[in-house]
């Protein structure tokens, strides 16, 4: 159950503190208060319904009735925290930084939230289908469906999309510039040394003659070296020695150097630089581009030859899936079916009990595959007690589809706290009395908590909230028997009323 509600801040709401029981919880208040601006903070820990301000700040205390152990929770009481500023919102369990959906998993476990206006979710057939869905446990068949609906859709586009022949020629179109560049066999470092002996080949003669001029003149330099041994004493000898080796030295460098410009071929330096611009031209603009798009042409290559293994096959695999899929679709509508037929009857006691005699149906039709298997479902009715049953959405009033849907809402309560926001609407008189026993009855098994308008509800809480305004100002009051008798009297309108329905309870 939610323990206390905090409110740091939310529009005109500053430091309010809510402190809930279980039973039956009423707010009430003037029209204007805002008393809908409460359960958008409660709201806000199940990311539903709409926040009005881009700064708010909250927390609640929920007793949870067990252990999240990938989250870390155990169960017992702890404090959820939200906070929005500068529209980015932070979730803390317990002070600790949290994710938004570890926050919305827990308590959507423990609150649901029944929104003002919710009856026009009847108008809407996915709504329709959800329901009966969720009454069924399809969840799990339901995703094995939509697997293979995927699948299925797959199949779909490759056929409507894929030419076979088209297919075929440009994987042979990829091969050949595969083949091109593969038995080019292109090396990035290759190339860097062919373009250094290149410019080297286009220097060749100079080169040639400079270092045969250098060798030439390195024998003459050593042989007047040689006449200077005669010419010195024997203790210098050591360093002529020396110099004369380092002159050889230089020589011997330099007739390697004239033998590598001998093997220099620049006629087959440039047969095999053309080969590199070449397909640089083609496929470049740079050798790494060349390289990059050959293994982008093989990966592309798997992906056509897997589509084209695909297309030859996907008649056949269409005819798998489908008949897969029908099968699927029909346990899942017939899930469905048993659902509508076990929810109707609890439905349709709940409207008796609203003083609403309308008979009601879920009407089922086919389609063709879709997402959600192959039904169109709608809420069918009349308001006589023979003849035809028309769409709700053609027959039913706005304050009709409020009791339907309240009817439903009740059937289907199921997590421990409900919250219901002027769900109220458009009743009144009898049905009023009505709705506010069953939501009496409702709390013995849940914590309600319920914004309303009628004082018939009003009377039968266990605790009753009123939200005030002054100015710019917004508080929450928790009242007390007076305070009750005065709030419930202002919603009557009179005292006199007051008293007759104190002595008729």
């Amino acid at each position: 159950m939610i323990e206390l509600l905090h409110i740091n801040e939310y529009v005109y709401l500053k430091d309010v503190d809510i402190y809930f029981s279980e039973g039956l919880n009423v707010i009430t208040g003037e029209t204007g208060t805002g008393k809908s601006l409460l359960l958008d903070i409660i709201g806000a820990f199940l990311d539903y319904g709409s926040i009005r301000s881009d700064v708010f700040s909250a927390d609640i205390v929920v007793n949870i009735p067990r252990n999240f152990p990938a989250e870390e929770i155990t169960s017992g009481q702890h404090i959820l925290s939200v906070e929005r500023k500068s529209k980015k919102s932070f979730y803390k369990i317990d002070g600790r930084l949290v994710a938004k959906d570890t926050v919305q998993k827990i308590f959507s476990e423990i609150v649901t939230i029944h929104k003002q206006n919710s009856h026009i979710k009847l108008l809407e057939k996915d709504f329709i289908l959800d329901f009966l869905d969720n009454i069924a446990n399809n969840e799990e068949i339901l995703r094995e469906y939509k697997k293979l609906y995927s699948q299925y859709q797959n199949v779909l586009k490759v056929i409507s999309t894929m030419n076979e022949n088209e297919l075929q020629e440009r994987i042979d179109e990829l091969r050949e510039k595969i083949n091109e560049v593969e038995s080019a066999k292109l090396d990035l470092l290759e190339e860097e040394e062919l373009e250094k002996n290149y410019k080297k080949a286009l220097n060749i003669q100079t080169l040639l003659q400079n270092y045969t001029n250098a060798s030439q003149q390195l024998e003459e330099i050593e042989h007047a070296l040689r006449k200077i041994y005669s010419l010195i004493e024997d203790k210098y000898h050591e360093i002529l020695d020396k110099t004369i080796e380092g002159l050889a030295e230089l020589e011997n460098s330099i007739s390697k150097e004239l033998l590598k410009l001998d093997e220099i071929n620049i006629e087959d330096i440039e047969n095999r630089l053309w080969v590199y611009r070449k397909l640089r031209r083609k496929y470049g603009p740079s050798t790494e581009d060349v390289l990059n798009n050959l293994q982008n042409w093989k990966e592309e290559v798997r992906e056509k030859e897997n589509l084209l293994s695909i297309l030859k096959n996907a008649d056949e695999e269409k005819k798998i899936l489908e008949k897969q899929l029908r099968q699927i679709a029909s346990q899942i509508s017939e899930k469905r079916r048993s659902a509508a037929n076990f929810i109707l009857e609890s439905i349709t006691k709940h409207l008796r009990d609203l003083n609403m005699n309308t008979r009601i149906e879920f009407s089922f039709s086919h389609k063709e595959l879709s997402l959600d298997g192959i039904d169109n479902v709608e809420l069918v009715g009349s308001t006589l007690s023979t003849g035809p049953l028309y769409p709700l959405r053609k027959i039913a009033s706005g304050g009709e589809l409020s009791r339907i849907m309240l009817a439903i809402e009740l059937s289907t309560a199921s997590t421990p706290t409900l919250v219901y926001d002027e769900i109220d609407t458009g009743v009144g008189g009898v049905t009023a009395v009505r709705l506010a026993e069953k939501l009496e009855n409702l709390s013995k098994k849940h914590q309600i908590i319920v914004v309303t308008h009628l004082p018939q509800i009003a009377l039968k809480a266990d605790k009753h909230f009123a939200l005030r305004r002054e100015g710019d100002s917004g508080y929450v009051i928790e009242l007390d028997e007076k305070g009750r008798s005065e709030e419930i009297k202002r919603m009557f309108g009179g005292e006199q009323i007051i008293e007759i329905i104190s002595e008729n309870n």
